[in-house]
């Protein structure tokens, strides 16, 4: 039997109606995965009544639909929200869609049968199964699609043959409707597949290891893999290693800098203990001479000045070790501590210990050194470092504590950062002096000072410690009268350099009298401290790098080890990596793959001398350590009978690798900078260092965000913040910052360090890189006064930046021990215990202890949580370009979000053999990480939201009304609504507190792409497509978008910029203003982007706190604030006050230059000055129309929430009324579109074009179809969709448009517009009289396009009327 609609309507009328004010959008979205459920359900049997009404005039899809209407309990809910409404179209479509391109492709089986074979699938398989599962897909999405009608089609939105018959009802045109959704999720599903296959092949982080022999993959690999994973061209290994080198390298300097502290306290103690006794201006002269003395005894040996290294072998272990300090120099510091300066005995043990700790850790340094030689150099290693140990860490000058000298340039000496101050400068020169005229040779004070700035300019210092008598000697420039060499009757004191061969000579040959004078000038430091960090650094880079080769060469051998059993054991599973390093071409072949052109010897070549020894030349380009005499035993006994003839001076010397390691292993040397360079350095990207600096590091309340907003890392794993009080305090007491309660485990944070998981603050990376990149502003900082300025900041520098690294590193601690605790509670809860051998999650044997725990809870915190040291180098080099501020973060974010959930998968379903039994021991952490980021980055900010619209009783509507009227940056933004006393709505930006923000703005652009065009009744995909398009600039705009400094530049700049308007529209100086005056505002406008402290907020706390009755209570705009409210801005809490009063007059000024520029798109088109056919003339203006109907939809729709918002009728017509808009407001305020009409002018401007042209007058022809088209226009609301119109002229027939009665009973045009007076128009009285200067009234300036402007204002020179407009 047919069903009449009557039925249909009692069926569907059964089902209750929920209001969609009562639904929240996280209610919505689970609502909407149950309907998607229950929608495959309708789309299969729906389909299955279609196929049975063909031919038959029956209805019994439509009665299916009816059925499912009433009895899906969901729908209502999910549809109540555009989140909602898009979940429920993913459930519907992906789960058939994704099941049936799995069967159809079968690409998982095939692929697990090749791997079991040790085969690989041919790329053409691949694609021809990706091909059928795609199909499948389409096939099941157009089978079970709920209602084809509601999803709708990119034809839809496109056109195009796969746009949807939404007139026709019949089930022919609903299974063609299907077929067009099939094709497109065919095509669709194909993409994404390709999109994601893509993804996940640019994340892998492992590779083959091998040569890519697939031109494709080689170029996909080289130009777009390589520069965005972290390692770059290295191999995961070598990554691994030079994290662990880097890590090392970090333990050491703290070690330094905490001893450092440490000294610095208890002497800045000791001083004010006897600050009364000696005066304040006393006390930097007396904390030198301390640090002096303690520099003393630290450097000597029992036996007098100077450390004494002793060699020996302890349980066969070679080992240095430092001589006590000299006893009688001990006793003496002690007593002076206590008699002069009151020192406690708690004091003096702690200087004692200090100091004692850091010759500890030389030792380490040392003994690491020895242990690498061969017994020959060890012999020469043990003569050598007693008599250069001194030199080698007694280093502290200041000339090499800033950036080294430029040469000479147009004779002129140029030194950067360091010089030394002009009362030392002349001092020195009067000694050069004096000390040439005692050995009877005349030099003049200029020539004097010549000699002193060469001096300075190439003192040169070497680095680390060679196996010569030269070794860590400070070398430079030095005039002969001053060596020990030079006899008393030398002659010619300007000669420079000696017989070194490289220009220089050795300091150590400076006779004793010139010697004070040389250290003075060049800034000699005997201070504790200075040896300390100075010493440390010097030794610790070069012990951890020969460490990192070592360890590199250890990874490859024991990879070499099991590619070698993989092959001995039938190649059975997949391919194991092979070894990074090889011997010779022959293995490369075998393990690498490819040909001679695909790998290269480490060094240039290798040479063999008399005696038969091979040796490797040009080393120095990989190892600037590299000592001739420092030659290393093989790593291994494969490596002895390897190289039983080689001599090592680097492990890694003669191995065979791909060239793209080889290249990543010697690095990349950076050019001369040219003018150009330095000039882009200085004014662009120095200013943008700084700006960014004075936002964060130098702003407090940024601090504040920093620290809660990072709490989210540890709630994304699945780490309630805070909810362990022993891991909080653990984090806590670790943290290097100067304060109570801090830096008490320094042992436990060196462990760290050398784990890679702490001191990696993204942003603050970010920065340091910046500002190295740029030498912080070595040109400028040639300026005295910059220079002492910069120095006076410093101080609050270095403690604004040690605590942002502190705020991130708390975090990454307590991730860390929460992390370690739960994996040993998940293995130990499956029966592991400590030594048991088990497969990771990796695939890896290991042993299971105390170590594997640390490592792998270091492993999740650098994969899960932002760390500088993963940004790939695409990334940093971003930071170089004026665009994007600390590009580094997002990009982390998107990273670590991703791994997220990779982990917490790979967790669910890790399954592993423990007491021979299979368990899954972490399938409980996977979940509990699965959940914890859902509910940060999901359900956490929309909970909050719906509490708040609870609360404060804000609707759908007024939320959504709301983000029309909030700043650009805040439109896609999660927002959380408050009223205020007087019920006016105010918001709070989540996304300042929000880290993942950036993963979960695009989400919610897309959201908000589709919630605006819910009333076009085409279906939702056009709108998706749109929010994507959209998503993609979120996700661009901290890359792209203008850096802090580089777009208030260009908010100033007169030529290719805004010409004093920002990019908000703010006016930053009046047109009439003076010159001064606008330079005044532009100067100020740059500092504002510099300025530190977080000043704007600052100066509204300050405001809010003034009394009641102050006049200063109000800013100069007459805004009020409140001090609680205030307050809560320092942790990004602040709310801000929705004011659509103010904001609807920048819409209006938006509008009008949206119609302008809609209008200017027909004569630009259309009146080039060249021919134009009348086909390009219609074409033109249903374009312009389309744009112009948008700007009006837009106001429309900014209008309708403004009312909602509060905003009266009347209020909204005076303002448009105010800003010449107010013919405007009569048919927006009732959805009338008026549609874009050529002028009489520009008529009559194709008629003169085509006068001169000699052609027939195409608009004559183009006019008729213009016509019609207005009519159809004009009955176009603007609550609806623009028109799908069809220029007739382009086709065969006429489209159908509908019998208009446009005589109005009996007249022949259509009535004007309401207001319109063409007299005014034509006398150029309207909204005021004609401007003298533009020629044009009010109405012509706002709404003529250019090219009308002009012909109007040209007419009224020549006296002839202007046509209507």
């Amino acid at each position: 039997m047919a069903f009449t609609q009557a039925d249909l309507d009692n069926l569907r009328g059964v089902k209750s109606k929920t209001s969609k004010q009562d639904v929240g959008v996280a209610q919505s979205i689970l609502a909407g995965i149950g309907s998607g459920i229950f929608k495959i359900f309708e789309g299969g049997a729906t389909l299955g009544a279609t196929l049975l009404d063909l031919g038959v005039d029956k209805n019994r899809a439509e009665a299916v639909e009816a059925y499912f209407d009433e009895i899906n309990p969901f729908d209502e809910i999910a549809e109540a929200t555009a989140a909602g409404k898009i979940t429920e179209l993913i459930v519907n479509l992906g789960l058939p869609g994704g099941a049936a391109f799995k069967i159809g492709s079968g690409l998982t089986r095939a692929t697990l049968a090749a791997k079991e074979a040790g085969t690989y699938l041919s790329r053409a398989e691949k694609v021809k199964r990706f091909a059928q599962g795609a199909g499948a897909g389409g096939v099941a999405e157009g089978v079970f699609v709920g209602d084809v009608e509601d999803a709708g089609t990119f034809g839809d939105f496109l056109g195009g043959p796969t746009k949807t018959d939404r007139k026709s009802k019949t089930p022919e045109a609903e299974l063609l409707n299907r077929l067009k959704f099939g094709l497109e999720g065919a095509a669709f599903t194909g993409l994404l597949g390709a999109g994601v296959a893509g993804v996940k092949k640019l994340r892998s982080t492992e590779g083959s290891g091998r040569v890519i022999t697939d031109p494709m993959s080689k170029w996909i690999d080289r130009w777009i893999s390589r520069p965005l994973r972290a390692r770059g061209p290295e191999t995961p290994e070598g990554f691994r290693a030079r994290m662990q080198r880097e890590g090392a390298i970090a333990a050491d300097t703290n070690v330094a800098e905490n001893s450092m502290i440490k000294i610095d306290n208890v002497t800045d103690q000791l001083l004010k203990n006897v600050k009364s006794t000696i005066g304040r201006k006393a006390l930097p002269t007396k904390k030198k001479e301390l640090l002096d003395e303690m520099n003393e005894l630290m450097m000597s040996n029992p036996e007098g000045k100077g450390l004494r290294p002793v060699f020996e072998t302890v349980d066969d272990q070679y080992k240095v070790t430092l001589k006590g300090m000299d006893e009688t120099r001990l006793n003496k510091f002690k007593n002076t501590l206590r008699n002069t300066y009151k020192a406690s005995d708690e004091d003096i043990e702690s200087l004692v210990l200090s100091m004692n700790g850091m010759k500890l850790q030389w030792e380490k340094l040392f003994t690491s050194m020895g242990r690498r030689l061969t017994p020959e150099a060890l012999e020469q290693f043990e003569k050598i470092l007693p008599q250069r140990i001194n030199t080698v860490l007694d280093r502290g000058y200041e000339v090499f504590k800033n950036n080294k000298g430029m040469p000479k340039i147009n004779g002129m000496i140029v030194m950067e950062n360091y010089a030394p101050t002009k009362a030392i400068l002349n001092e020195s020169i009067e000694q050069l002096v004096k000390l040439a005229d005692d050995k009877g040779l005349k030099l003049s004070v200029p020539e004097a000072k010549v000699i002193a700035e060469e001096i300075v300019s190439t003192a040169n210092l070497p680095k680390g410690f060679k196996l010569n008598e030269r070794s860590g000697i400070l070398r430079a420039n030095f005039p002969d009268f001053v060596l020990k060499s030079v006899a008393d009757d030398v002659v010619d004191p300007k000669r420079m350099g000696g017989n070194k061969g490289d220009g220089s000579m050795l300091l150590s040959e400076v006779t004793g009298v010139a010697r004070p004078i040389i250290d003075k000038l060049l800034g000699k430091s005997k201070s504790a401290m200075s040896t300390i960090v100075e010493g440390t650094n010097n030794l610790s880079y070069q012990v951890r790098q020969n460490e990192y080769w070592d360890n590199m060469l250890k990874k490859s051998d024991e990879m070499k080890v099991a590619y070698d059993k993989w092959i001995t054991g039938g190649r059975v599973g997949a391919a194991p990596r092979p070894p990074m390093f090889v011997n010779n071409p022959g293995e490369a072949r075998k393990y690498l793959g490819g040909g001679g052109s695909d790998w290269k010897m480490i060094g240039a070549k290798k040479v063999e001398d008399s005696e038969g020894v091979t040796k490797v030349v040009g080393m120095e380009e990989f190892d600037k350590y590299i000592d001739p005499q420092a030659k290393l035993k093989p790593l291994t006994e494969g490596e002895a009978l390897a190289r039983a003839s080689d001599e090592i001076l680097n492990p890694l010397s003669g191995k065979w690798a791909l060239n793209e390691v080889v290249d990543a292993i010697k690095g990349t040397k950076l050019g001369t900078k040219s003018i150009p360079a330095q000039l882009y350095q200085n004014l662009i990207l120095y200013p943008k260092a700084t700006a960014q600096m004075a936002k964060t590091i130098l702003a407090p309340f940024t601090h504040a965000r920093n620290f809660i907003s990072a709490a989210a890392f540890a709630g994304a794993n699945g780490i309630l913040p805070f909810g362990n009080i022993k891991d909080t305090k653990a984090a806590f007491e670790a943290l290097q910052l100067a304060g109570p309660g801090m830096r008490k485990s320094n042992e436990f944070y060196q462990e760290l360090l050398e784990l890679g998981v702490v001191n990696s603050q993204v942003q603050l990376g970010d920065l340091k890189r910046l500002l190295q990149d740029v030498d912080f502003g070595a040109t400028l900082n040639n300026v005295t006064g910059l220079n002492q300025f910069l120095k006076k900041l410093s101080g609050y520098k270095k403690f604004a930046q040690d605590a942002y690294t502190a705020e991130d590193d708390f975090w990454k601690i307590f991730t860390y021990l929460g992390e370690k605790g739960r994996m040993a509670n998940s293995y130990k809860n499956a029966g592991l215990s400590f030594g048991q051998e088990f497969i990771d999650p990796k695939g890896v044997k290991r042993i299971y202890n105390e170590q594997y725990l640390k490592e792998a809870s270091a492993d999740l915190v650098k994969n899960n949580v932002p760390n500088y040291a993963f940004v790939s180098e695409f990334i940093k080099g971003l930071r170089k370009l004026p665009v994007g501020n600390f590009v580094a973060f997002p990009a982390e974010i998107m990273r670590t979000g991703t791994n997220i959930v990779s982990t917490a998968l790979d967790e669910i379903f890790y399954t592993v053999k423990i007491n021979n039994k299979t368990v899954n021991p972490l399938r409980g952490r996977g979940l509990q990480r699965l959940m914890g980021m859902g509910i940060t980055t999901t359900a956490l900010p929309l909970g909050t939201v719906a509490a708040a619209q609870t609360i404060y009783d804000v609707n759908k509507e007024e939320l959504d009304a709301m983000r029309r009227y909030v700043a650009d940056w805040s439109k896609n933004s999660v927002l959380i609504p408050f009223r205020d006393k007087e019920g006016k709505l105010e918001y709070i930006d989540f996304s300042h507190l929000n880290a993942y923000d950036t993963l979960t703005r695009p989400i919610q652009t897309v959201i908000n792409a589709v919630q605006d065009g819910r009333l076009d009744k085409d279906g939702i995909m056009d709108d998706f497509l749109l929010g994507l398009i959209e998503s993609t600039k979120e996700i661009g705009s901290p890359f792209f978008t203008e850096a802090i400094w580089t777009k208030s530049l260009q908010d100033i700049a007169p030529i290719l910029g805004r010409g004093g308007t920002t990019s908000e529209g703010r006016k930053i100086w009046n047109k009439q203003d003076s010159i001064g005056n606008k330079m005044f505002k532009g100067v100020a406008h740059l500092v504002e982007a510099q300025a530190p402290l977080n000043w704007k907020q600052l100066k509204r706390l300050g405001i809010s706190m003034m009394p009641i009755d102050s006049k200063g209570k109000f800013d100069e705009r007459g805004n009020e604030y409140e001090f609680g409210n205030e307050a809560l801005g320092i942790a990004g809490l602040r709310r801000v006050k929705v004011d659509p009063e103010t904001s609807f007059k920048y819409k209006i000024n938006q509008y009008q230059k949206g119609i302008r520029d809609s209008r200017s798109l027909f004569t630009a088109a259309t009146l080039k000055g060249g021919p134009v056919t009348p086909e390009a003339i219609v074409d033109a203006y249903i374009d312009a129309n389309r744009a112009t109907f948008n700007v009006n939809r837009e106001l429309y729709k900014d209008m309708e929430a403004a009312k909602i918002l509060g905003m009266s009728n009347t209020s909204l017509e005076d303002n448009m009324d105010n800003r010449g808009a107010g013919r405007a407001y009569d048919f927006l305020n009732n959805a009338e579109f008026r549609p874009f009409v050529p002028s009489k002018n520009v008529e009559d401007l194709f008629q003169d074009l085509a006068i001169n042209l000699g052609i027939p007058n195409p608009y004559e022809k183009a006019r008729p179809v213009i016509d019609r088209i207005q009519n159809v226009l004009e009955l176009a609301p603007l609550d609806g969709e623009f028109p799908n119109l069809i220029n007739p002229l382009n086709t065969s027939m006429l489209p159908e448009l509908p019998q208009l009665n446009t005589t109005g009973g009996g007249g022949g045009s259509l009535p004007p517009l309401p207001g319109a007076d063409l007299n005014a128009l034509n006398t150029g009285i309207q909204f005021g009289n004609v401007n003298p200067v533009s020629g044009l009234t009010v109405s012509e300036e706002m709404f003529l396009d250019p090219l009308e402007k002009r012909y109007v204002a040209n007419k009224r020179k020549t006296n002839q009327p202007p046509r209507r407009v």
